[in-house]
């Protein structure tokens, strides 16, 4: 799977993929952790708003930050902040400690995924960036299905089986996320790091046009996910009534047969284009989520939203590959943060656009959301399809 690469690439690709099992677990339960503690929804959002807007913040920095640190450098900076945010989290002794610990965490995505997609791309080939950006994102997923799964079941097993109260349960789940630094920090310090050559990016027209031609779709792209995929976990218990071990299965799914799936996308990539893969599938995943409102049972409803997802967030490897060969060593950083941050702010705006529509129906967000994906997609393709080869 990873014949051809670098030993920094293999390690790269294999500490993501760690990470992300026990990124899972704060991402799933975290609402459900926050209301043991007794803090309402409106409390909930605030916390998860200040997570957001510093990550979309970091995200418009982090090109900044590691023209000065170093990708290596920056990453391992990132760690430790997302290290002392979780273990803030954990701790929740107070509100204002709560809150700090989701400053960090934001911080901490902030900086690392435009870094690791700068890093990654300088060690491997172009030949071979579709391909390691997909086994990075699919090796991840697969972890992550297994990190979703956990969370939904472990729980209850702590509380049922040893008896413990549910705050204490979910604040051991919680801290199961420290994992992730404990084996990711390590990692990034035996790597070697990439050189800068030139530590100020030449602005100049031609640069900002390409950053603005990436950002703008997945600006919309985030906006529409805001409105929608944030409740999907509350749609599914007003609409059908399910179960949070039903809903966890959902999502296990999902990200199982994603991860599987995107092992194998390289090979369409070659055939047909990144362009008109990216287009295909997202075109096809607003079609789905056009028709999701009129579906009656949870079966078939889980199923489209499984298929959807896997359409939708199969080709974001890819997405960030194919925007990485348009930029230098020194812009690539900037260039995936500033995209971060267009879609990071449109996606809170999204969540809280989706909560006014989903209070008035649990039909609009979907076609909301459909007609925003559709929009992304057309302005993609009629951008960037001249350099589908």
């Amino acid at each position: 799977m990873l014949k051809g690469y670098s030993r920094d690439a293999k390690i790269l690709i294999g500490a993501n993929a760690a990470g992300q099992l026990f990124l899972q677990f704060s991402i799933f339960i975290m609402p459900f952790y926050l209301a043991a503690l007794g803090y309402d929804m409106a409390q909930m959002g605030t916390f998860f708003s200040i997570q957001t807007l510093v990550g979309g913040l970091f995200f418009l920095t982090a090109g900044q930050i590691s023209l000065r640190l170093g990708y290596k450098k920056t990453l391992i900076l990132s760690a430790i902040l997302g290290l002392v945010g979780r273990l803030l989290q954990v701790l929740a002794i107070n509100d204002y400690v709560l809150a700090l610990g989701f400053f960090l965490v934001g911080a901490n995505m902030g900086l690392r995924q435009p870094n690791f997609s700068a890093l990654l791309s300088e060690e491997v080939s172009d030949e071979q960036r579709h391909h390691a950006f997909s086994i990075s994102f699919g090796l991840g997923t697969l972890f992550n299905a297994v990190g979703v799964l956990i969370a939904g079941f472990a729980p209850d097993f702590l509380i049922n089986s040893l008896g413990i109260t549910e705050d204490i349960a979910y604040r051991l789940v919680v801290s199961l996320a420290l994992l992730q630094f404990v084996l990711v920090i390590p990692a990034l310090v035996i790597i070697h790091d990439v050189p800068v050559r030139n530590p100020k990016i030449n602005w100049n027209r031609e640069l900002v046009v390409k950053i603005l031609k990436f950002s703008l779709p997945s600006a919309l792209i985030g906006l529409g996910a805001g409105i929608t995929i944030p409740y999907m976990s509350l749609y599914f218990k007003l609409r059908f009534g399910t179960t949070l071990a039903s809903i966890s299965g959902v999502f296990f799914i999902q990200q199982l047969t994603m991860s599987l799936g995107s092992f194998g996308l390289p090979k369409l990539v070659e055939r047909i284009g990144p362009v008109k893969v990216i287009s295909l599938f997202q075109s096809t995943a607003a079609f789905l989520f056009v028709i999701f409102p009129s579906i009656e049972t949870f079966l078939l409803a889980a199923s489209l939203y499984i298929l959807r997802s896997i359409l939708m967030n199969i080709v974001w490897p890819i997405n960030d590959s194919f925007m990485m060969g348009f930029f230098n060593t020194e812009e690539k950083a900037t260039a995936a943060g500033i995209r971060r941050a267009f879609s990071t702010f449109m996606r809170g705006g999204g969540n809280y656009l989706g909560g006014i529509l989903f209070g008035m129906s649990l039909s609009y967000p979907f076609y909301a959301t459909a007609f925003l994906y559709i929009v992304a997609t057309a302005i993609f393709y009629s951008f960037f399809i001249k350099h589908n080869k």
